[in-house]
Parts: structure tokens; sequence; C-alpha cells
């Protein structure tokens, strides 16, 4: 049995990545639409944030975060 090579483990990573990304839009569908400003600027600070430990560019997760937003919004018929 032969280590998995790199490209095979950034493959891997990326499915565990798509697949958590799944698990919290199912989330978001449970949870009550954000509202105010302050609302929508914690939860944008709060996905930048996560990009950043992920080494992702933090403007992929404030738009992931206003995606979320406003899919919680069309869910929730807000």
């Amino acid at each position: 049995m032969s280590l998995p090579t790199v490209p095979e483990l950034i493959a891997k990573l990326d499915d565990e990545l798509v697949y958590l990304l799944y698990e919290r839009l199912k989330m978001a569908a449970e949870l009550p639409s954000v509202e105010t400003p302050e609302e929508v600027a914690r939860e944008v600070l709060r996905m930048r944030q996560l990009c950043a430990v992920y080494r992702v560019p933090p403007d992929l997760g404030e738009a992931m975060a206003l995606a979320l937003i406003q899919a919680r919004k069309q869910w929730t018929g807000a």
C-alpha cells in the first residue's frame, strides 16, 4: 500500500470542504434570517475570519456570507 500523492490529498480535502459547505447551507436554512446591518456585518466578519483560517481570500468569505444571508431570506420568505 502506497501513500497518497499530493494531488490525491488535495482532491480529498476539496471533497471534504465541499461537504462542509453543504452541511453549512443545510444548517443555515434552519436559522432565522439576518435582518439588521449589524447582524449582516457580524456574519460577513465571521465568514471572512473563517476563510483566513483556511487561507482562502477573505472576499470569498464575504461573498459566501452574503449568499447565505440571501438564501436564508428566500427560504424563510423574508
